[in-house]
């Protein structure tokens, strides 16, 4: 037989159990009012703002600029292919994509720790490296993107045919013709208003506005098959400083808009 103080023991446990429920509804409620994070689930959509700032080259350059030089000294010159290739693996380091493949050169795409580089040989009559170059690896296969994403890809052992296509070797005089120009057109001086109009008018697209602070703003570009990275440092709402340069990490807006330019 149930007592009239069990009864309310009973009343008081279903309240309280009510109550613990009902926090963490609440809590997720006040997050997503307030704008605080809230925790991933499968289903959430992809957290935009997380991916803005991932993709800042300046806030990753130094890391990816330490690593490059640490390897660019340990890859001595004198070695054949074979060597390298080996001396690759040995790093940790992944071969995405052969681009090249000659008895003069070879280029390969390489990726560690969610960072690519290029990495260009030339070698000599006797099959030996006479220069070795550690590089940017901006225009990237799907292997190289793949891997980059943290999925799995082959190791790649052979040149395929049309690799050349993203060989940064080839294409960076052109790119660095066209930085200088962008650079001397985006003069300092204007509001933030006054760069994405300018940027419009010259043909490029505005696909990822990384920060968009009171002293600093960054977009990344888009242009036929070409990105960039536009940083402006801001004084009193006028740019004091401007500067285009790489755009190696790219948000999901600016690699979609890269392959609609391949299409």
């Amino acid at each position: 037989m149930t007592t009239k103080s069990s009864r309310t023991q009973l009343a008081l446990g279903i309240a309280a159990l009510g109550i613990s429920l009902m926090v963490p509804l609440a809590v997720q409620a006040a997050a997503h009012t307030s704008g605080a994070p809230m925790a991933a689930s499968s289903a959430a959509p992809m957290d935009r703002s997380a991916d803005r700032m991932s993709s800042s080259d300046r806030s990753r350059m130094k890391d990816w600029t330490m690593d490059k030089d640490v390897l660019q000294k340990d890859m001595k010159l004198g070695e054949s292919k074979a060597f390298y290739t080996k001396a690759l693996a040995d790093r940790g380091f992944q071969i995405t994509s052969v681009n090249t493949d000659k008895p003069t050169e070879a280029e390969y795409e390489i990726v560690k720790n969610g960072r690519s580089y290029e990495v260009q040989f030339d070698f000599d009559k006797a099959g030996k490296a006479s220069k070795i170059d550690v590089s940017t690896n901006m225009w990237r296969t799907d292997a190289t993107k793949s891997a980059l994403a943290g999925k799995t890809v082959p190791v790649a052992t052979a040149y395929s045919k049309g690799n050349e296509t993203y060989s940064d070797r080839m294409r960076m005089k052109t790119w660095t013709g066209e930085k200088d120009k962008l650079q001397k057109m985006l003069a300092v001086g204007h509001d933030k208003a006054w760069y994405a109009a300018e940027l419009k008018k010259l043909g490029y697209q505005v696909t990822s506005v990384n920060e968009s602070e009171k002293d600093y703003l960054e977009y990344e570009i888009v242009k036929g098959e070409d990105t960039y990275e536009v940083q402006i440092d801001m004084a009193n709402n006028k740019g004091k400083k401007v500067d285009v340069t790489t755009n190696q990490w790219q948000s999901e807006a600016t690699e979609k808009a890269l392959a609609q330019q391949k299409r």
